[in-house]
């Protein structure tokens, strides 16, 4: 490993380090293994360390796994997402009017089993809620995950009705999951364990993963995102398998590399609507991200197949949150910004208007401390415009990530065309994203029937200054703490 990765991976260890984590973190690079650590602890009550002997256990029910059969399904002709979900389970009586694809876009309205069934039984016992905070997380752990067989679920949830009519809402019910699992099990004739082990974890050379609930590591829930609770799993749960972060890493390689799937199956899984979700994949900010999980284990996945980017986080507790300044902030959010901005360059640039797929990260643009001063933050910057008809906010976009936001006031009426706010977020900064953003507005506000343009800057702000004379504008006043400057068009 050169200085350059050992700089970027001791980073990765200090924000590992900051929260705390316990588990362990991998990145890689067309497989080379750029940074890959374990942390924290096995069992953190009885101060047991994590080790690389460590192993953890996840469920077969787990979003991307079920995502990756169904695909596989699909590439044999098996199934279709347009099937009715009647086709295979015909004893459910809403069958005939959900698809397949209905269930993988959480839209099926089917009632969740557990959240919206037993969860509810036991918050309205008292017995139940009487119980010291640590005893009643263990109960609800249990009662979810011994209860989540398909002749459970459709005993509790078979005769009601549907929260709404399928493909009109969205709600990630727990009974999705089931339906999709006894689908596959049906179409093969096989447990989901045999089917995955066949079919992803064998090709993928996991031989470290078996069946059953085998983990030498402790689960830790987190209460209220502050709190981490002790859930051992005492109790005999169907379904879960047991691996080590070795293997986990070659499955995380082996996404990242398009394997187990036709490039037609992973085009379609990594086609995502307007919220950002692909099948059974999420858009996180420009790289696609999924998990497996059970109870406080989870392996969180990002990849990028076009520059074999991708990085993961085994973990044997759940993450805690901290809200920093009306944001909410996490380790797996800090770890991902500093990937982000060392693995991101101009190549496929474009200015998209502020919409429902970029705004939560446009929202948590921030630039250097330095710069506070000399710009409005990007949260008041796009609330502006909600204010004002005249502004119009614009994200730039490396691929599906945000790097940076535009604000614009145009009134053709008055003649009136002004580059409002122009950021780029402090990671991006210094590899051209700005002036890829100026010649833009410049050219899109040339287009709107501006003749000249006028932008306001501060004058201890000399990058800016920089910035906007080598896009054509030349100063044209200078007060005690601004500057105006212009450009003819």
């Amino acid at each position: 490993m050169n200085s350059y990765n050992k700089d970027f991976s001791s980073r990765i260890d200090e924000i590992a380090q900051k929260w705390d984590i316990s588990g362990g973190y991998a990145v890689l690079k067309n497989g080379e293994i750029l940074h890959k650590n374990i942390y924290g602890y096995a069992d953190r009550d009885f101060g047991i360390p994590t080790t690389k002997d460590c192993t953890y256990s996840f469920h077969t029910h787990s979003q991307l796994l079920i995502g990756i059969c169904l695909m596989q399904l699909i590439d044999d002709k098996r199934i279709k997402l347009t099937d009715k979900l009647s086709c295979y389970i015909p004893e459910y009586k809403h069958g005939n009017r959900i698809t397949i694809k209905n269930l993988v876009k959480y839209n099926s309205g089917i009632p969740d089993f557990f959240y919206g069934k037993l969860m509810i039984d036991l918050n309205e016992s008292k017995e139940h809620m009487d119980l010291p905070v640590a005893e009643r997380i263990y109960v609800e752990t249990k009662t979810l995950y011994t209860h989540r067989t398909f002749k459970q679920v459709l005993s509790l949830i078979g005769e009601q009705e549907l929260d709404f009519e399928p493909g009109t809402n969205e709600d990630r019910s727990e009974t999705n999951w089931i339906f999709l699992g006894e689908i596959i099990k049906r179409i093969t004739g096989m447990s989901l364990y045999e089917y995955e082990k066949k079919y992803i974890f064998n090709p993928l050379n996991m031989d470290s993963t078996i069946e059953g609930y085998h983990a030498n590591t402790v689960s830790y829930v987190s209460y209220r995102s502050k709190e981490l609770i002790r859930v051992p799993v005492d109790y005999n749960v169907e379904g879960v398998f047991t691996t080590n972060f070795n293997d986990l890493c070659k499955l995380l390689n082996g996404l990242t590399e398009g394997k187990l799937l036709s490039g037609k199956a992973w085009k379609a899984m990594l086609k995502y609507d307007s919220e950002g979700n692909g099948i059974c994949i999420e858009n996180s900010n420009g790289i696609a991200c999924s998990q497996i999980e059970f109870i406080g284990y989870g392996f969180m996945v990002y990849f990028n197949q076009e520059n074999g980017l991708c990085y993961g986080n085994l973990q044997n507790e759940e993450l805690l949150l901290s809200n920093e300044g009306g944001i909410w902030n996490f380790f797996r959010k800090e770890a991902r910004e500093e990937i982000e901005g060392l693995f991101t360059y101009p190549m496929d640039t474009k200015m998209i208007r502020i919409n429902k797929k970029n705004i939560w990260n446009a929202l948590n643009i921030k630039v250097e401390p330095e710069q506070i001063e000399y710009v409005l933050e990007a949260k008041s910057s796009i609330a502006m415009c909600l204010a004002y008809k005249n502004y119009q906010a614009f994200a730039e976009m490396e691929g599906d990530r945000v790097v940076g936001l535009l604000v614009l006031d145009i009134n053709k009426k008055k003649d009136h065309y002004y580059i409002s706010i122009v950021q780029i977020d402090r990671r991006y900064q210094g590899r051209g994203y700005g002036k890829i953003m100026m010649e833009w507005a410049v050219e899109y506000l040339k287009k709107q029937g501006a003749k000249e343009l006028e932008i306001g800057v501060s004058r201890f702000n000399i990058a800016a200054q920089k910035l906007y004379q080598s896009v054509g504008f030349d100063i044209k006043s200078v007060y005690e703490d601004g500057i105006t400057m212009h450009a003819v068009l």
